[in-house]
């Protein structure tokens, strides 16, 4: 069972790295398609996310000012779904998001001192 899994790593890293952006993208392009067009919330999907992330912070050697660039996306969508929604799940949805990713930003900041 062990080997599997590491030949599946061995395989699967290399891909990784070597579609970086296309990995980023689509993490993005989840997170954005999750606070607009998902209506429940679960911590599942958070926090799998958010380790997801991590393993590509650490992986791609990602700098805490991508992922504060990120955090500025956030609070820009959440301030527009204020505007036109007030105060609706998918705002509150991308609240949430902000404080996960700018507190890991934050923490990423820190590591790099």
């Amino acid at each position: 069972m062990r080997k599997a899994i590491r030949k599946g790593i061995k395989i699967f890293l290399p891909f990784l790295i070597k579609n970086r952006i296309t990995a980023l993208t689509l993490l993005v392009i989840f997170i954005f398609s999750d606070i607009l067009f998902i209506k429940i919330s679960s911590d599942y999907i958070i926090f799998s996310v958010l380790i997801f992330y991590a393993i590509f912070v650490k992986l791609f050697k990602i700098h805490s000012k991508l992922t504060f660039s990120f955090c500025l996306g956030l609070l820009i969508l959440m301030s527009i779904d204020y505007l036109l929604a007030q105060a609706s799940v998918s705002t509150e949805k991308a609240a949430v998001w902000l404080i996960l990713f700018l507190v890991v930003g934050v923490i990423q900041r820190w590591k790099e001192f």
